[in-house]
């Protein structure tokens, strides 16, 4: 798994390529919580070339999404792909976290 991280205004983008599996749930989070500043009120998980994530990976998503609106940062997920995308609304993670086929539509989402 690899992870890139930028800024678009005060939203934090994490895109998000390869696997999140049992070793990749951990640095997923580390990254994510690592990155955040002050200004931050938003965090979007760009999951375009993402190709797996297992049940590991989506715990590590419903805690950090905790996590973040303890801090009252607002976390969103956009354009996952096939099985990827599966899981998300097969499991109800989408329930829990918001999901946007894409950035765009993700920024445009949680720009206050």
């Amino acid at each position: 798994m690899d992870v890139t991280v930028e800024r678009q205004d005060s939203v934090l983008v994490a895109r998000v390529n390869g696997r999140i599996d049992p070793k990749g749930a951990g640095s997923l989070e580390t990254t994510i919580t690592a990155a955040l500043q002050n200004g931050d009120h938003a965090i979007i998980l760009d999951f375009e070339q993402l190709t797996y994530i297992g049940n590991v990976g989506v715990r590590a998503l419903r805690i950090t999404a905790r996590v973040l609106r303890d801090r009252d940062v607002r976390m969103a997920v956009c354009a996952p792909q096939g099985v990827v995308a599966a899981v998300f609304s097969g499991g109800g993670v989408d329930r829990l976290i918001s999901v946007y086929q894409t950035r765009a539509a993700a920024l445009e989402a949680l720009d206050d």
